[in-house]
C-alpha cells in the first residue's frame, strides 16, 4: 500500500522549498542584472561603431548634434544604424513603459555634450551654432581614456529616465539633472574612443573629472 504523507512531513517539504527559494533569490536577481548589464555593454559596443564609421567618413568628427537633431538622428538618416529602436538605443536595467519613437527618441544612451576642463587627451566641444555640436576625434591625445557614450539619466515626473546626453563638468546644484547613471550594481557602464566599454564607479568617474551623478537607487549626488 502506498503510503500518504503526514500534514507535518508536507509542512516540513513546504519549508525546506521556502528556505531554498530564499537563498537563489539574490543570486537569481544578481545573475538577471550581469545579463542586462552584459546587454548594455553591448549595445553601447555597437553604438560606437556605429558612431566611428560616421566619424571615418566625416573627417574625424563625431556628432553630437546636426541640424537641432540629437545623436541619434543623424546616425540613423544616414543610414549608420538602421533604426531608431528601443533594443539598440537604450539599456535593459532602466526600461521605459511603451517606449516608442515618436514619443520617446530621446530616452536612449547619452553622449557628452559639455566642455570638459583643459587637460592633456580631453576636449572642447566644438559648435556649428546652436544646431550643431561635434567631437573632432583629431583633438584627443589619449583615444582610451577619453568617453562619449555612457548610461545616463535625469529627473522626470519623479522618477529617473534614460537621458539622450549627459553634463559630466557640473555639479548637482546646477539646473539639469542629466548625468552618468551608476545603476550596473553601482558602476556605469561608459564607451571610449579607442572602441572599449568599461563600468565605472564613482571613484573612477571622480578621476574623470566627473563632478556630480546619479547612484543607483536614484540619488544626485556630488562625487
Amino acid at each position: 500500500m502506498q503510503k500518504k504523507f503526514s500534514l507535518i512531513e508536507l509542512l516540513v517539504v513546504v519549508a525546506i522549498i521556502g528556505i531554498l527559494v530564499s537563498l537563489l533569490a539574490p543570486t537569481l536577481k544578481s545573475s538577471r542584472e550581469k545579463s542586462r548589464a552584459a546587454v548594455c555593454k553591448s549595445n553601447l559596443h555597437q553604438l560606437g561603431m556605429a558612431a566611428g564609421l560616421y566619424a571615418d567618413d566625416n573627417e574625424g568628427l563625431y556628432t553630437i548634434s546636426f541640424n537641432g537633431g540629437w545623436y541619434v538622428y543623424p546616425l540613423t538618416a544616414m543610414g549608420y544604424v538602421s533604426s531608431i529602436n528601443e533594443k539598440s538605443f537604450t539599456c535593459p536595467s532602466l526600461p521605459l513603459a511603451n517606449w516608442n519613437v515618436t514619443n520617446n527618441a530621446l530616452n536612449v544612451y547619452g553622449v557628452a555634450q559639455d566642455k570638459a576642463p583643459v587637460r592633456s587627451g580631453y576636449y572642447e566641444v566644438n559648435s556649428g551654432g546652436p544646431k550643431n555640436k561635434w567631437l573632432d576625434s583629431n583633438e584627443v591625445k589619449v583615444s582610451s581614456e577619453h568617453f562619449f557614450y555612457a548610461d545616463s539619466a535625469r529627473a522626470n515626473g519623479g522618477s529617473l529616465v534614460q537621458s539622450y546626453n549627459f553634463l559630466w563638468n557640473r555639479s548637482m546644484s546646477q539646473a539639469s539633472s542629466a548625468r552618468i547613471h551608476t545603476r550596473h550594481n553601482e558602476a556605469g557602464n561608459v564607451w571610449f574612443l579607442d572602441g572599449h566599454v568599461a563600468p565605472l564607479r564613482i571613484g573612477s568617474l571622480s578621476q574623470l573629472r566627473f563632478k556630480s551623478g546619479w547612484l543607483e537607487a536614484g540619488t544626485l549626488i556630488d562625487y
